[in-house]
């Protein structure tokens, strides 16, 4: 039996709004770990604390829910090789942004890894691999991905901008009309 239209709608739906909240408290997890990165000796340290964290917490709500020890429905033997790298992923998340949000910033970061992100994910949809269902790239969606490509490189290119004081407030008239009519006022 094929799912309704409206109930495809509403998890659609759902899976935008709990994906806009996932992604909004991930925009702070690097600059936490950035944080911790900073007072620890070594990055390796800020990533072990921050999984460790996320480990007691699992395991809380898996002692509260009653849900353990963790049981599978076949054989670990019997899984891909890939369906066991997501904590690994994790760790190149965590690490790679705990060094770099505080030396780049969270915006430039996070819109490399969401391009990043969908990029692969496009792929993956169209291909259908690791057990997606396939969905063939569209004109549509190729314009979306553009559109982030564009949106990166317009926050890379304002952030040099700004580093370079191109953009600072106050440095140009056309930047800055109060400053224009400031400047026209003593004349």
């Amino acid at each position: 039996m094929n799912p309704s239209p409206a109930s495809e709608t509403g998890w659609m739906t759902l899976a935008v709004l709990i994906g806009l909240f996932a992604g909004g408290i991930l925009a702070v997890q690097p600059s936490a770990n950035g944080m911790l990165g900073k007072h620890m000796h070594h990055p390796l340290h800020a990533s072990l604390y921050s999984f460790g964290s996320g480990f007691v917490i699992v395991l809380l709500i898996s002692l509260f829910c009653g849900i353990l020890p963790p049981r599978m429905s076949i054989a670990p033997s019997q899984l891909p090789f890939w369906a066991w790298i997501g904590g690994a992923i994790g760790v190149v998340m965590v690490t790679t942004s705990l060094v770099l949000v505080p030396r780049v910033g969270s915006l430039p970061w996070f819109a490399a890894v969401m391009t990043g992100q969908t990029l692969l994910a496009m792929m993956i949809d169209h291909y259908g691999w690791l057990g997606n269902p396939r969905m063939p790239v569209t004109p549509l969606r190729v314009l979306g991905v553009t559109l982030l490509i564009l949106g990166v490189l317009a926050i890379v290119l304002a952030k040099r901008g700004a580093e370079a004081g191109d953009l600072r407030p106050g440095t140009s008239n056309e930047l800055n009309p109060s400053v224009a009519v400031e400047e026209n006022s003593k004349e």
